[in-house]
């Protein structure tokens, strides 16, 4: 299986700021929601870990490295990533996977 047609995990560490979680968490939802949507996104979840509620993490499966590249060619997600650069403390720090 070439690169192509491999599945893509992504974690996403995502550091609200503190004063406009409420905000932040809105925002990501509604890019979550619309991601759920495309073909090429198996999953996406937001999660909250369970002993450090102010840093964040995105779980996501898309079914290539192709379907992630269309996704993030959206304007849903341009857009939002723009709005997401004031209500967060620090860029995200996104790592891609492979399936073992």
């Amino acid at each position: 299986m070439d690169e192509s047609d491999r599945p893509l995990f992504l974690v996403v560490n995502i550091k609200p700021r503190l004063d406009r979680m409420a905000e932040a968490e809105a925002q990501l939802q509604s890019m979550r929601r619309n991601s759920i949507t495309e073909p090429g996104c198996v999953f996406m979840y937001l999660a909250q870990p369970q002993d450090d509620p102010s840093t964040w993490v995105m779980l996501e499966m898309f079914r290539s490295r192709a379907a992630w590249d269309e996704h993030m060619r959206q304007p849903y997600n341009i857009e939002g990533n723009i709005i997401l650069e004031d209500l967060l403390r620090e860029p995200s720090d996104l790592r891609l996977f492979d399936q073992k």
